[in-house]
């Protein structure tokens, strides 16, 4: 058991080391294509974005590692794809939020960038928490 443990540990310490390489390389592209908006568009768009935000954070911690038999390699790659795509598109959500309130709300861009770094470090967080929790029972 302790193997796997550590298998797991060190799989899920790579998915979440790739979703931040992703991110950093994705920024560039969000924020080249979220600069040419205009103001009053980007408004609705961050709304958009924050309705995704709730639900993809509902889906995320509906997700619990506890349902899934981390013995067997398809099984543990289903629950690793899992996490990995919601754990990435928050990261895409808040940094598209980020950007499109530093354009609309420049004033509020440093707290935007906390408030969103706070919020993605609680989703990693959740996510190696829920993990060692299923490892612990």
């Amino acid at each position: 058991m302790i193997r796997l443990e550590r298998k797991v540990t060190k799989e899920n310490l790579l998915k979440n080391a790739l979703i931040l390489a992703l991110l950093f390389l994705a920024y560039g592209y969000l924020h080249a294509s979220l600069s040419p908006l205009d103001e009053s568009k980007l408004g609705n768009f961050l709304l958009v974005i924050s309705i995704l935000l709730v639900t993809v954070c509902f889906a995320n911690f509906a997700f619990s590692y506890k349902h899934s038999d981390m013995s067997e390699p398809k099984y543990r790659l289903l629950s690793h794809s899992t996490t990995f795509l919601f754990i990435l598109l928050t990261g895409l959500l808040l940094e598209s939020l980020v950007i499109g309130a530093g354009i609309v709300y420049p004033s509020l861009a440093g707290i935007t960038l906390l408030f969103s770094a706070l919020l993605y470090a609680g989703v990693v967080l959740y996510d190696f928490w829920d993990l060692l929790r299923f490892l612990n029972k």
